[in-house]
């Protein structure tokens, strides 16, 4: 007997977590919403925080304030910044899609973080539920998909992105509490 395919899942122990609770349908969703957001700061906690600043630095403070926006060319020169990383290409991306859409400042800021967030998300859990679909039995893999669904229509990541424009920092949040006693148990419909 395996101890679950989330096991042999190529990902962080993190996002491996996220499978874990996903495949128990008895893990209400609002508590993997909140590994979601743990796993995903712990990622951008991964990018070179010289990257964070410039794009920060290149997006907000801007001389010549909301008049004239970043240029493309400006963004693009950070791809050197990123390390390889994914994320930070992604982010990158990100930053270089809410500048073409008009946006500048704080709101180009929280948008490339926002949209950066989003598109990671949404590859884990694409990740994931491919891993489940050859791993697992039908049904299971069924009700799997379906849970990842209701994550991805569900779950906006407005604090996760504040929290990266605030801070510029990635901190990481504590994991949800343990239920231990009688009535913490499962909620019942």
């Amino acid at each position: 007997m395996s101890d679950g395919p989330q096991r042999s899942l190529p990902m962080g122990r993190r996002w491996k977590k996220v499978a874990e609770c996903l495949d128990n349908g008895s893990v209400p969703i609002e508590e993997v919403c909140v590994r979601v957001d743990a796993a995903l700061l712990s990622d951008f906690g991964s990018v070179p925080e010289i990257l964070l600043a410039s794009v920060r630095r290149i997006l907000c403070d801007s001389d010549q304030g909301s008049l004239f926006a970043a240029s493309n060319a400006e963004i693009e020169n950070l791809r050197v910044l990123t390390d390889g990383s994914p994320l930070g290409g992604l982010i990158v991306d990100c930053a270089l899609g809410a500048v073409l859409s008009g946006k500048n400042g704080d709101d180009a800021l929280a948008s490339a973080l926002g949209d950066a967030s989003q598109e990671w998300m949404d590859r884990h859990c694409r990740g994931m539920d491919e891993h489940y679909q050859r791993k697992t039995g039908a049904v299971r893999a069924s009700e799997f998909k379906s849970r990842v669904g209701e994550i991805l229509n569900n779950h906006s990541l407005p604090q996760v992105a504040q929290r990266l424009v605030v801070g510029g920092k990635a901190m990481v949040i504590k994991a949800p509490q343990k239920r231990t006693e009688l009535d913490q148990g499962v909620s019942l419909p």
